[in-house]
């Protein structure tokens, strides 16, 4: 643990691991700044613009120094015990209730998708197969979709066909991904960084979570209907005992989510379990 708060000065920070993990630090960086510290973010060199345009109070580089606080290496085996942005507010020092991550994303992002604006965003993405839902269960979505709402695929690999109305997989850079969400109707995503954007900028979303307890994810102000397996080894929190079956995520079906679709225009957090 380290202690910030005796000390003034610019304090630089590396997370790169996970463009989720960034958006879910923000709350920790913003308290800091409002008491006065500095805050220089090192990330990855293809998200500088996007945060440098989204924290303009911050300095946001690639340029790390012998100073620079690793929460990457701090986080490394850490397994879920609490709300990831607290957990790193106390890797910090910091002791205070972090508020919910808040993003206002500049209007010309979402411009050019405006005449997509209503519709279905899914990500199918995760990078655990613990958080993957089958291709088959994303296959039967689009069937049930209401008349008139297109089903519009973000994410980076799209190598595996998914049946949709849009693919975007692949084609956006992070501004334009950032864009596309903020014109959705709903967005329907695996606990991955879509998740996060969705949330940060209270769009309605559905989160289909596999064995990480959701509210170490997703706080209860949030408008996300979490749908999530009851079973005796769920959620496991990363101490995973199923041989990688991840029968958790298995049982979390097309129909479950269609059906949240409507409840995720009224909720506040909503936890829903299978």
């Amino acid at each position: 643990m380290i202690n910030l708060t005796k000390n003034k000065k610019t304090i630089s920070i590396i997370r790169r691991h996970g463009l989720g993990n960034v958006i879910l630090l923000l709350p920790v960086l913003n308290y800091l700044h409002s008491k006065g510290h500095g805050i220089n973010l090192v990330t990855r060199e293809e998200w500088v613009d996007v945060f440098s345009d989204l924290c303009p109070e911050f300095e946001v580089s690639m340029n790390k120094s012998s100073e620079s606080i690793d929460l990457d290496k701090m986080t490394l085996d850490i397994h879920p015990t609490k709300h990831r942005t607290d957990e790193l507010a106390s890797l910090l020092g910091l002791k205070d209730s972090m508020p919910n991550p808040n993003i206002l994303i500049p209007s010309e992002w979402g411009r050019p998708y405006r005449e997509l604006e209503g519709n279905i965003v899914f990500a199918p993405e995760a990078t655990h197969p613990s958080r993957c839902w089958p291709i088959e269960y994303c296959n039967e979505l689009r069937k049930g979709l209401k008349l008139g709402k297109k089903l519009i695929l973000v994410g980076i690999n799209n190598s595996v066909p998914i049946d949709c109305d849009i693919d975007l997989r692949g084609n956006l850079q992070l501004k334009e991904l950032f864009g596309i969400v903020s014109v959705a109707g709903v967005v329907i995503t695996m606990d991955s960084a879509v998740l996060h954007i969705a949330s940060a900028i209270k769009k309605p979303t559905v989160a289909i979570f596999g064995g990480v307890d959701a509210k170490y994810r997703i706080l209860p102000n949030q408008p996300v209907v979490v749908l999530q397996s009851k079973m005796d080894c769920c959620p496991c929190n990363k101490a995973e005992s199923c041989n990688d079956t991840y029968d958790c995520i298995k049982n979390i079906n097309a129909t479950h989510v269609l059906q949240a679709i409507d409840h995720s225009m009224h909720a506040k957090c909503y936890i829903d379990f299978l």
